[in-house]
């Protein structure tokens, strides 16, 4: 997986949740039991990725991840007790800076990479 797949991958996170909290259940397997070291991206992480672990961005990019998958988890509970309301305004306030959140350190950690390089 290259910097550009690994941002791909985790927008999905947001189209899965959308789908789940609207009903298509097809996707609650996946979501309920995905800890963030199991999703492409944490696997990712915590393979091939972990030789930028010289980057400040490596670390900010763990902690940026786990925290989103902490809020995606949030939701699926949420759904499950029947809050979907509550799982919408979830996804469109601290789910969606979490995820942007995580999608800049994966940009910053490729500029790191790319300045190192040079």
């Amino acid at each position: 997986m290259n910097f550009d797949d690994a941002v791909a991958s985790h927008i999905k996170w947001k189209v899965r949740l959308n789908k789940f909290i609207e009903g298509d259940h097809e996707e609650y397997h996946q979501l309920a039991i995905c800890p963030h070291t199991e999703c492409e991206l944490g696997k990712w992480i915590s393979g091939e990725g972990k030789q930028f672990n010289y980057s400040p961005n490596y670390e900010l990019l763990i902690d940026r991840h786990t925290h989103f998958h902490k809020l995606a988890q949030d939701v699926v509970k949420m759904v499950e007790t029947g809050d979907r309301e509550g799982a919408k305004r979830l996804v469109a306030g601290p789910f969606t800076t979490a995820s942007k959140d995580t999608v800049y350190s994966i940009i910053q950690l490729k500029r790191d990479v790319h300045l190192h390089e040079d």
